[in-house]
């Protein structure tokens, strides 16, 4: 360790001091000579794949031209505090609406006023494959009697709500809110876009400045249920430091969120900021 910094002191001491204020001088000089253009931040909407699903969703841009995205939300669970364990069976049919929880047990009322088809709040069901049994149940039960499971709420599993699983919502698996786990599923069934109410524009990052380069930034982000964003990740990169300053602004953006039954649920935003100077 002492041998490292007296490595660095002598790197350091290497050069006179006046080498470094010329360099700093002539910088300033060509800058003075040749100012740089006035930054200009834009951002477009554009096409990009779902983050989690297979099919396509037309998006309403209704945030802004800065954003655009898919509801991110998902999860559901149920029961009847039975003391054997939820049941294995295939799901139910997946509506944007739920009018009666699914039950694994025999019906009771045999000679029924209305008939009513049990679901679960969870559109993107559609697209997954389903178990070939005759009783509904959860797909992550156990082989035995019909039992709706140990959970609070109809439904089935142990979670709580009128859906399947350990989870809490009318949708299925882990997660909340409905949907399929925590898996996103599409706008629409009532469910309402975030609204945009504090926009922190990103700064130029020097040495971009510097480079004189231009750059799109394309992040995934989610909108939590408190209208702050998480920044998932950089799915388009430049470096120069502007995947850094994209973070930090986006990061401070606060949203309405978007709503779910009158309840806040979390959407998942692809937000796009394009770096020119003009």
């Amino acid at each position: 360790m002492t041998k490292l910094f007296a490595t660095v002191t002598a790197a350091s001491e290497s050069k006179p001091w006046f080498f470094s204020l010329i360099h700093q001088l002539s910088e300033f000089w060509e800058e003075q000579r040749n100012p740089p253009k006035p930054i200009q931040l834009t951002a477009t909407p554009v096409e990009v794949p779902e983050m989690w699903s297979k099919h396509r969703a037309r998006v309403p841009r209704l945030l802004s031209v800065l954003v655009h995205g898919m509801m991110s939300s998902g999860g559901g669970g149920g029961g009847k505090h039975k003391l054997t364990p939820p049941s294995l069976g295939k799901l139910p049919r997946a509506a944007d609406k739920q009018l009666a929880p699914p039950d694994p047990e025999p019906a009771k009322n045999l000679d029924p006023t209305l008939i009513v088809e049990p679901s679960v709040v969870a559109p993107q069901l559609a697209s997954l494959p389903q178990l070939n049994l005759l009783n509904i149940g959860d797909p992550d039960g156990i082989t035995g009697p019909p039992s709706a499971g140990s959970g609070n709420g109809f439904g089935v599993g142990t979670g709580d709500d009128h859906g399947i699983g350990a989870g809490k919502g009318p949708g299925v698996g882990p997660g909340k809110n409905g949907g399929y786990g925590d898996t996103p599923f599409h706008i629409g069934g009532g469910i309402s876009s975030p609204v945009l109410v504090t926009q922190i524009l990103p700064e130029y990052s020097e040495e971009a400045r510097k480079a004189r380069f231009q750059g799109r930034v394309v992040l995934d982000t989610i909108v939590l249920e408190d209208g702050t964003v998480k920044v998932v990740r950089v799915a388009r990169g430049v470096g120069f430091g502007l995947d850094e300053k994209a973070i930090a602004a986006v990061v401070q953006w606060r949203f309405r969120p978007a709503r779910m039954n009158g309840k806040p649920v979390p959407v998942a935003l692809n937000v796009e900021i394009n770096f020119n100077l003009r």
